[in-house]
């Protein structure tokens, strides 16, 4: 398992991935959105997202976007900045 966390303005923003359990986004502890694609080829495209509060439409938007070459890397971004992961 490979893990990332980043905080934002007091939320815990953690992503977590798994050969066989794919990849799950979770903010303050609780899992928001799943992915269980095997192959992430292109590091453009988002693989998880969710708003950081899920009952309010113009909360601040998650994204996460993964790059595997010979290993597995993440960035999180929030409002298209990035405030986490192994790539740029």
């Amino acid at each position: 398992m490979k893990e990332w966390v980043a905080d934002f303005q007091g939320h815990s923003i953690r992503v977590t991935n798994t050969w066989l359990g794919g990849a799950k986004l979770y903010i303050d502890g609780n899992c928001r959105d799943t992915n269980n694609d095997m192959f992430a080829v292109s590091s453009t495209k988002v693989r998880l997202t969710a708003r950081i509060d899920s009952s309010n439409p113009t909360s601040a938007l998650v994204e996460v976007f993964f790059k595997a070459i010979l290993a597995v890397n993440a960035k999180i971004c929030v409002d298209g900045k990035q405030i986490g992961g192994d790539f740029t």
